[in-house]
């Protein structure tokens, strides 16, 4: 059975598939996305709705203009939050020095150093103050993007096998066989279910998340957030969220850090700001991302002359890269 007449199908329905699949669909290609759950269940379902950009110095402008396209695709979807400035820190003394070097060498590209008490709650020294990020609705826009007419959506479609015969590659689900001239794997986790190599060049990250309860004044302990802190290069974040409540993430995946729990370590943050308490927590969630040693995503071909497309590994600043990976995906697309 195959009844999706697609040009190009896309295997994976989070935020980097439904990107994709946007993105090719406003250039008149007829797309088919799969999931093996439904739409935005898998690792996108942890993401903190923090759209900012990364602070790597080879990064730093790509990922500035991916967020730039990303408010604009959200205020056209109504999935635009707010506008909001986050904080990037540092714990050891060297990345700190890291992070004030790339504020002065970068002060048009919207960031800076800042010391500033009403900036930073009390105990924590200077960070990067980076200006024009933005909190999402993530689940609006992944419904947006994929309302479009040239997309059609199936969920509950576990794919465990790829075959590429003549000009076309064919998709074995269970019980039935999606086919398209062009396929694009944005299955992230589940990436080495279907290709070994290519499980080969991302790795996993373990992440806790942690939402609270409305909390009134003074019910957060020591807790002074104007906005977003991320810590690390988002091994924790720290976030205001919406109807006066708290989100938090610990993110782990570099080999110092195999033998820790990403919960404990996140537990740790909270104390720190008189959170986690019981009465304050509404849910406790835990999962698996991907991320690339070099903070880059992975976009390319399977092979050279296949029609095999990848986007993998986009991370913990994956709403940023998103539009990246879209872009690039459609150049793929296009010159097959």
């Amino acid at each position: 059975m195959n009844d999706l007449a697609t040009d190009v199908l896309v295997i994976g329905a989070g935020l980097a598939g439904a990107m994709i699949a946007a993105h090719l669909a406003e250039r008149n290609v007829r797309v088919g996305i799969v999931d093996a759950q439904r739409v935005g269940q898998g690792a996108t379902r942890r993401a903190l709705r923090l759209a900012t950009l990364s602070p790597h110095p080879s990064h730093l402008h790509e990922t500035k203009r991916g967020l730039e396209r990303l408010r604009l695709i959200t205020a056209q979807h109504g999935a635009l939050l707010q506008s909001c400035s986050v904080v990037h820190l540092a714990t050891m003394p060297e990345q700190r020095e890291a992070l004030q070097r790339l504020a002065e060498a970068n002060a048009d590209a919207g960031i800076e150093w800042t010391d500033r008490p009403d900036a930073l709650p009390a105990g924590l020294g200077g960070g990067l103050l980076v200006h024009d990020s933005a909190l999402v609705d993530i689940d609006r826009l992944l419904v947006r993007l994929l309302r479009h007419p040239n997309i059609t959506v199936r969920q509950h479609a576990e794919v465990f096998k790829l075959e590429s015969r003549h000009d076309m590659t064919y998709v074995l689900c269970k019980g039935y066989t999606l086919s398209a001239p062009c396929v694009v794997l944005a299955t992230n986790a589940y990436i080495g279910l279907l290709s070994p190599y290519l499980a080969d060049s991302v790795r996993a990250a373990r992440g806790a998340v942690w939402t609270s309860r409305p909390l009134d004044d003074g019910a957060a302990g020591s807790l002074h957030l104007p906005m977003p802190l991320v810590f690390d290069d988002a091994r924790l974040t720290l976030m205001p969220d919406r109807d006066s409540q708290v989100q938090a993430a610990a993110w782990l995946w570099r080999e110092r850090d195999a033998n820790k729990d990403p919960a404990d370590e996140l537990r740790r943050l909270l104390k720190r700001f008189g959170l986690g308490k019981p009465e304050q927590t509404s849910q406790w969630s835990t999962g698996v991302t991907t991320v690339t040693d070099d903070g880059a995503p992975r976009v390319g071909r399977l092979d050279a002359d296949g029609a095999v497309l990848y986007a993998l590994g986009l991370g913990l600043y994956g709403l940023a890269w998103s539009t990246i990976a879209a872009e690039r995906i459609a150049e793929l697309a296009f010159t097959h």
